[in-house]
């Protein structure tokens, strides 16, 4: 057989092209496999599962970060209030808002990104002791917390300075003890725009990080599909190489369990099957050519001989040829009968009783000739075997004996279990398998010697000792390939002249 095959790139002579259009037949080659497919299908939807990850929690976040930004700034209202209605440091309420907005500012700083502002409507401008990160004393954001505020009601609104957005809370504030003094207003600020532009930035970082995964995987994944693969590539290799003449290609299997390694599997015993198939066809061809060129070659010269104005000569033609022909028929059939039994369903099983099956084949086989006949053991039990071809085989070695034997020569047949005391049938449940059963057709006949011993069981090979009629050398044969065909063995025991002892040996049993 062929050396399994391996993965090899073939260039037919005379058709070699440039390194460059090599690579480029190459590549696009490489884009049309199953290996490339699969693999830009998984990093599709795995670049599409990181992107819509990355943008919705991006738009998660940005939301949180507007509900948070809000809040924190409101913080800033409700301590003014909270400032207020604690009273002055002196006792008592706050006469004017310049106190109040004095003692505010000098509590709690607000937060990382927040700025606050206080202002009295056509008064002072009151901002907190240190830097802060937006300049609420800029002239444009004045005019615009002025111009947006709402009496009574604390204002959202979203500033662009210096090219950055500045989130602001507007809040009208009146000592509200009505004595129609001036009223003012609370200004909190917050870096809104730094805060988005870190996530964005965050989101960036996700990006890259997300590609790098995502050419982590496709490199990881085209080195694991193109070992999944290589049995993917070597069946198309092996499909291009099989032809009708030569099956003997088997692709190599790497190892492993996964379905790509079991499609090699099944595909070599396919290959397997198929081989077998068309060498048993083959050998039929073979052997119904060798064997029918004779008794063509006998009718034909018979037929050129024949003279027809003779009735005599055409009536013993006429008999010679239908003997030619009915044995062309036998061969053909058991010919047939070779070729089908690697086939499925070439033996139907079913449980037999031995001793019945015993004593039925003895009642078929006792008319072939004038001999003394015996059936030599009862094994008692059942066997699963094939009934019909088992009776065909024990026929074929009833009518072998008979060709050694002479009339006074006893042809015995029996039957036994194996792996069991005395080879009586096993009693009691138990597994077929450790019972097996034997049955043998047994002669006193003239035997068969030892270097004929070895080659009977082949296509047409006949013993050189024979007392009786040659066959056509496929009756052995017959009853080997039944018995394989139930898995078992047939096997032979002879001496010359003392006689020989066919034993046909069948796995299972029960009682």
């Amino acid at each position: 057989m062929r050396p399994p095959i391996a993965m090899t790139d073939r260039v037919s002579a005379g058709m070699r092209a440039s390194p460059l259009a090599q690579g480029w037949h190459g590549f696009r080659a490489e884009l049309r496999t199953v290996r490339f497919r699969v693999l830009a299908t998984v990093l599709a939807f795995l670049a599409a599962g990181l992107m819509v990850t990355g943008i919705t929690t991006l738009i998660l976040d940005l939301r949180t970060l507007n509900s948070r930004v809000n809040e924190e700034l409101l913080l800033q209202s409700a301590r003014l209030q909270n400032v207020a209605a604690q009273g002055a440091p002196g006792g008592g309420p706050y006469t004017s808002l310049d106190q109040l907005f004095t003692v505010f500012l000098q509590g709690d700083a607000p937060g990382r990104y927040e700025s606050v502002m206080a202002t009295v409507n056509g008064g002072n401008t009151f901002l907190p002791a240190g830097g802060q990160p937006t300049d609420l004393a800029d002239p444009e954001l004045l005019e615009a917390a002025r111009a947006q505020h709402v009496e009574n009601q604390t204002v959202f609104h979203d500033l662009p300075l210096e090219a950055r957005t500045v989130r602001l809370a507007i809040t009208s504030v009146s000592l509200g003890d009505g004595d129609g003094g001036p009223g003012g207003l609370l200004v909190a600020a917050s870096e809104v725009g730094w805060q988005r532009e870190q996530m964005i930035g965050s989101f960036g970082t996700f990006a890259i990080a997300s590609l790098a995964t995502l050419l982590l995987a496709g490199a990881v994944g085209f080195a694991v599909t193109g070992r999944l693969f290589v049995p993917i590539r070597r069946l198309r290799q092996a499909t291009g190489s099989i032809t009708f003449e030569d099956l003997s290609t088997r692709v190599l299997v790497p190892a492993g369990d996964d379905d790509v390694s079991q499609l090699a599997t099944d595909f070599n015993r396919m290959l397997d099957r198929l081989e077998k198939g068309i060498a048993d066809q083959r050998q039929f061809v073979d052997d119904a050519s060798h064997e029918l060129r004779t008794p063509l070659t006998i009718i034909g010269g018979h037929l050129q001989l024949l003279q027809a104005e003779d009735p005599k000569d055409v009536s013993e033609t006429q008999v010679l040829l239908l003997e030619e022909l009915d044995r062309m028929q036998s061969l053909v059939d058991e010919l047939l009968m070779l070729a089908r039994s690697g086939r499925p369903g070439f033996v139907r099983l079913e449980w037999i009783d031995a001793d019945a099956f015993l004593q039925a084949a003895m009642d078929r086989i006792r008319v072939l000739a004038d001999r003394r006949w015996k059936i030599e053991s009862m094994p008692g039990g059942h066997v699963r075997a094939d009934r019909n071809r088992l009776t065909q085989a024990i026929e074929q070695l009833a009518a072998n004996a008979v060709q050694s034997t002479r009339r006074h020569d006893v042809i015995s047949l029996g039957a036994a279990w194996t792996a069991t005391a005395g080879g009586t049938a096993p009693h009691g449940p138990r597994d077929p398998s450790l019972a097996g059963f034997e049955i043998w057709v047994a002669d006193t006949g003239c035997g068969i010697s030892p270097a004929d011993q070895e080659r009977i069981f082949e296509r047409f090979a006949r013993a050189d000792v024979s007392r009786g009629s040659e066959g056509s050398g496929l009756g052995l044969p017959i009853v080997k390939a039944i018995a394989e065909a139930h898995s078992g063995t047939l096997r032979v025991t002879s001496r010359v002249n003392e006689g020989s002892r066919f034993v046909l040996s069948l796995p299972g049993g029960t009682p």
